[in-house]
């Protein structure tokens, strides 16, 4: 998104604002459900309400119902002992005569536009068949043939979560799942004194079918961020933490949830907002929500160019070649030989020099302290009190390692293409920071509660980027001041290279 966001307001904009506003009136505290069972009829989705009775499920799926433009409706209450004539219509007794199994649909699911289910999980191996096949296809097998039906979407209902294997196909079928609490305490009064308000939007202002299959087709042109596929991967590695099961299927139907959220919104990308809807599609258990949610308001800033994890541990790594650059040393030389330092702590070519000897303890030895068979041995040392002396190797003289200018370049055009890729990052949150009130005000469907969180996240991941950015500069910095060999050379043609006053001790001896 640009920094100066401007979004068209079409009269698709203007229509499903209206529609949204409309569905919610006379309702408390349902504005999320109304949301997410509108961006599911237009995506070609369903949503599954769960919650206790009296919450006001089955009115939201009447109101979707007048949304649309001659929608059929149909309603039903499902118990362990339904039969598929109350969910798909009885079988017709004139094709019976004539050996046909065919059943009468008029009236029932197959003909329906928007359809609500009441307690869906309750519904048999009898019925389970064909109601995945309507839901997922959009076909209904009656008969020897298989109609296509004109179903936009099913609301489902569920007092409890499914429970048996033979419903897992049935609970990932609903796209979007919402749970419906009664009112709050704050609300309460309200609740009390409600009306009876309707929708019924104007018929200049409801949607035909030939409208939801425009925003269909065109939100499929809608591009694919890589920030929204970095962001799903975010949720793909929460999930497998979390042990939360999301098919392929759903991957790929969440994709076109998001692109339909982008589009109606007036955006020709999907942004990181478009995955509001994320933690309203990957929860198994009502209970999940809260942690999706947390990784959503937290993964907001996310960058499929910029990982501040991957920085960081590319920043340690570079971090430790300094350390071992600046730490480095080698051997000094003089005139092209090495250079040791003597016992006595001066340089010399030598690489041997005369040691007092000590004891396993580290004592110095003393001639005196010998047994007589050991003067015997060091016979020629002399007096009593001299110490013991033995040949043993000299240290060698170091200094800090010199780099060629080209290895210092190198090492700093790697710090600094670092460098800048932090503070482009720094620069796009900067800039989410700018647009996040105008996105929240143009949004249809992102809830504006969310806003205080995700600017608060957005400020955190900037904070933390630019502690980041510091360690880069700072690397730079060390690189830049590594001692060059050039330095030096220029060094020892400007002043007197001589070791220890113009003679190096032990010269001669080699």
């Amino acid at each position: 998104m640009e920094n100066n966001l401007v979004v068209p307001l079409t009269d698709r904009k203007k229509k499903i604002t209206q529609l949204i506003s409309e569905m919610n009136s006379g309702l408390l505290e349902r504005t999320e459900q109304v949301k997410l069972i509108l961006l599911a009829a237009l995506s070609g989705e369903h949503v599954l309400l769960l919650g206790p009775p009296g919450t006001a499920k089955s009115e939201l799926a009447k109101r979707l119902k007048s949304v649309f433009v001659e929608a059929n409706y149909f309603e039903r209450l499902l118990t362990r002992f339904s039969v598929p004539e109350e969910v798909f219509g009885p079988l017709s007794i004139q094709a019976l005569e004539e050996d046909k199994y065919k059943r009468l649909t008029s009236g029932y699911l197959p003909e329906a536009s928007v359809a609500f289910i009441d307690e869906i999980f309750k519904a048999n191996s009898a019925i389970l068949n064909s109601l995945l096949t309507l839901l997922n296809e959009r076909q209904f097998d009656n008969g020897n043939r298989r109609y296509s039906v004109p179903l936009i979407s099913v609301v489902a209902a569920s007092n409890e979560l499914p429970e048996g294997e033979e419903l897992d196909a049935l609970y990932d079928r609903f796209m979007l799942r919402s749970f419906v609490h009664p009112v709050s305490d704050d609300s309460f009064e309200s609740l009390l004194t409600l009306g009876n308000e309707t929708c019924d939007p104007d018929l200049a202002t409801r949607l035909k079918i030939e409208d939801l299959t425009e925003v269909q087709q065109l939100a499929d042109k809608v591009e694919l961020t890589q920030d929204v596929i970095e962001l799903c991967n975010e949720f793909r590695r929460y999930l497998q933490q979390e042990n939360i099961y999301v098919s392929d299927r759903r991957w790929r139907k969440l994709v076109k949830l998001m692109k339909v959220s982008a589009f109606t919104s007036g955006f020709n990308q999907v942004s990181n907002y478009d995955a509001w809807i994320l933690p309203h599609c990957l929860w198994q258990k009502p209970e999940q929500l809260e942690g999706l949610q947390q990784v959503y308001n937290e993964a907001i800033a996310v960058s499929g160019d910029f990982s501040a994890d991957n920085v960081a541990r590319l920043l340690v790594a570079w971090e430790s070649k300094l350390k071992e650059d600046s730490n480095a040393l080698r051997q000094k030389m003089n005139n092209g030989k090495p250079l040791y330092q003597s016992p006595k702590g001066k340089p010399t070519i030598s690489s041997t020099g005369k040691y007092q000897k000590v004891n396993e303890d580290g004592d110095k030895l003393y001639i005196d302290s010998w047994s007589e068979e050991e003067v015997t041995a060091e016979a020629g040392r002399g007096g009593k009190n001299e110490p013991v002396m033995i040949d043993g190797p000299n240290q060698y003289m170091t200094e800090p390692h010199l780099y060629s200018v080209s290895h210092i370049q190198s090492r700093v055009s790697q710090a600094t293409s670092i460098k800048d890729q932090i503070s482009d990052h720094i620069e796009r949150l900067d800039n989410q920071l700018d647009i996040v009130d105008q996105v929240f005000s143009v949004h249809l469907w992102v809830d504006s509660a969310l806003k205080p969180e995700i600017t608060a996240n957005i400020s955190k991941a900037k904070d933390h980027t630019a502690s980041l950015l510091k360690r880069a500069e700072k690397l730079v910095v060390g690189f830049k001041n590594l001692p060059r060999e050039s330095d030096v050379l220029e060094s020892a043609l400007s002043e007197d290279n001589d070791v220890e006053g113009g003679a190096v001790e032990g010269e001669l001896v080699d």
